[in-house]
């Protein structure tokens, strides 16, 4: 979900033959389940794979959007305990696995790629820490903090009113429902429905194409985010 290169991690994958290729050919199809032992490093390879941690209160949260090339649940994998949250489609993908033995044996082996998974995974544990700090924000602050994580910016980085730092790694078209975007930042559809209904209204995403919000107005939201931070 950081969308950082990791140029070491691709090689590995390239030059490495998986243990386990999983099919999900239906939304909703678990790749692995919360609890299930971390017997296997997934790589999503087509498709999206969501996160979801169950709630006590019924409602689950989704901890994490994956798109092709993004490894999951690799903080369970490295540190051996059982998944903390299961992994499912959110349309039809695959997933190629990697044996717990065969990664830290590689990462044992390279420093680079050890740094690179590392890495990856504070700056996982940052977004984490991060959502955890704007639970209490009003809605359009937690839903802004999402749409500019999932587009790949870091809004300490964008200019107050300025413009985005250029990068081939932004995504503006984020293929995404509002019921997942509601999930993620643990509100309501309704909710989720009618602020982002607001949006299109003052000209600051399309949602013309179903499934998809395009932002058009990045610094709006970056600047949303910086102005209710907690370090603000």
């Amino acid at each position: 979900m950081s969308q950082r290169p990791m140029p070491v991690f691709d090689r590995w994958r390239e030059t490495t033959e998986p243990d386990r290729v999983v099919v999900l050919s239906r939304k909703g199809e678990f790749l692995f389940r919360q609890g299930d032992p971390s017997e296997m490093f997934y790589v999503v390879t087509e498709g999206r794979i969501l996160f979801v941690k169950e709630s006590p209160f019924g409602t689950p949260l989704i901890l994490e959007r994956l798109l092709p090339g993004e490894f999951v649940a690799g903080f369970a994998v490295i540190f051996d305990f059982p998944y903390p949250a299961g992994a499912l489609a959110d349309c039809p993908s695959r997933a190629e696995g990697y044996s717990k033995s065969r990664l830290l044996s590689a990462i044992d082996q390279d420093r680079e790629l050890r740094r690179e998974v590392h890495t990856e995974l504070g700056e996982r544990f940052r977004m984490y820490q991060s959502r955890l700090l704007y639970a209490n924000m009003p809605i359009e602050v937690r839903l802004s903090q999402v749409l500019v994580a999932l587009s790949g910016r870091d809004p300490d980085q964008v200019a107050l009113g300025g413009s985005p730092v250029p990068s081939a790694t932004l995504r503006d078209s984020i293929a995404i429902t509002r019921t997942v975007l509601a999930q993620m930042c643990l509100t309501t559809v309704e909710t989720a429905i009618r602020v982002t209904r607001m949006w299109e209204k003052a000209g600051k995403i399309d949602l013309s194409k179903k499934g998809v919000i395009r932002i058009l107005d990045p610094v709006f939201f970056c600047d949303q985010v910086r102005g209710h931070s907690p370090r603000a």
